[in-house]
């Protein structure tokens, strides 16, 4: 897949550069970066160029979210990368050239309990090969893999900030080996980043719940990461609330110290929404009794107290996805599985592209001068 196609982007960025602020009051300011992620809303390249369009366009800062496994064997030889992987970042490293970037890549499953699969020519998340498929996080082999290929997406793409695990604390379970064993990884790759990137703040994304874990026992297995990230770094999807899985997805029904609980982890720590959303329509996944009321009216609303309260925390960046509803990338997309349904419709635009009221939230938002 070819994704170098951004010219277009380029020449939109730069009229937006001349921007004005005037018509805003002095203090009607932002803390964070804002970004979109370029998630494509369908299969083609027409549909990857108009998404990594809209990502430079509606953003100061862009995700670049590696999280499709690891080419384990090449990061540890040096062989040069997939062709899948080489482009994929070749892509990242040409919008670092009028953006902010905040990479984000991960040694853990999708399932956020395992080691991550193999990011080949085939695909992401393809099965470890042998010996891979014996190995575990503290495996010697698998750490010093793991920080030659986080050398080398850093070097090339050269991030604002970079975090080296995802949702880092969303399956695990305390006082279990395989969580052990990814804190003897957590410790050797930030300490090494640390000590070869100074200047770069690197961090593990959180989530803010846990499907297999109640808020308590969260926040304890968080705490055990702490000493492994410079940041807190949320993953927040909060239309749906695992403790009330039938709750509408109105943002007024929020817990009240949504946020300010991760943000109390460690205050003196900087902190940042590392991804968020929210359905403009009814998240339907029959398959496992779920069905969740979504309006776009409820992503607007929720769009405002989302930044209205990480203003309030000072937050350095927020991180949206998706810029647009990927209905045709599902529909075009054999077998697809019914989890892909959940961030359906979290788009600031419709499956059509029709902007919704979100989007002039955003917009709204984007348009302030930052703070810092």
């Amino acid at each position: 897949m070819k994704y170098r196609l951004l010219l277009a982007g380029i020449f939109m960025m730069m009229l937006l550069s001349c921007r004005k602020n005037d018509h805003l009051p002095a203090n009607d300011t932002r803390s964070f970066n804002m970004g979109v992620t370029p998630f494509p809303y369908d299969l083609g390249s027409e549909a990857l160029t108009t998404s990594y369009n809209n990502a430079l366009a509606n953003s100061d800062m862009v995700l670049i979210h590696l999280d499709y496994g690891v080419p384990w064997q090449e990061a540890l030889s040096g062989q040069p990368f997939p062709a899948e992987v080489a482009g994929t970042l070749a892509s990242a490293a040409d919008m670092a050239a009028t953006h902010k970037i905040m990479l984000t890549a991960t040694p853990i499953s999708l399932s956020r309990d395992s080691l991550a699969g193999y990011w080949n020519d085939a695909g992401s998340h393809q099965p470890l090969p042998p010996p891979w498929n014996s190995y575990n996080f503290a495996h010697p082999e698998v750490i010093a893999a793991y920080l030659n290929y986080c050398r080398r997406i850093i070097d090339q793409i050269k991030p604002t900030y970079f975090a080296y695990g995802i949702e880092a604390n969303g399956s695990f379970l305390p006082n279990t080996a395989i969580f052990e064993q990814f804190l003897v990884l957590a410790d050797t790759v930030y300490h090494t980043l640390k000590t070869e990137y100074p200047n770069l703040p690197v961090f593990l994304t959180l989530q803010d719940q846990s499907f297999n874990k109640n808020r308590q026992q969260l926040l304890d297995l968080t705490a055990q990461l702490l000493p492994y990230t410079d940041m807190i770094a949320v993953s927040t999807y909060p239309f749906w609330l695992f403790d009330k899985p039938g709750q509408d997805a109105n943002p007024d029904l929020l817990p009240s110290d949504w946020l300010d609980y991760m943000h109390n982890l460690s205050p003196d720590k900087p902190f940042g929404i590392s991804e968020t959303g929210y359905i403009a329509e009814d998240l339907d996944l029959h398959e496992i009794g779920i069905n969740i009321k979504g309006t776009p009216d409820w992503q607007a609303a929720y769009a405002a107290r989302l930044l209205g309260k990480t203003n309030e925390l000072n937050a350095q960046f927020v991180m949206w996805f998706i810029y647009r509803d990927y209905d045709l990338l599902y529909n075009h997309t054999p077998n697809a599985l019914f989890a892909l349904r959940i961030w359906k419709d979290n788009g600031l635009e419709d499956g059509a592209g029709n902007k919704r009221p979100a989007h002039t939230i955003w917009q709204q938002w984007l348009a302030r001068e930052q703070s810092k």
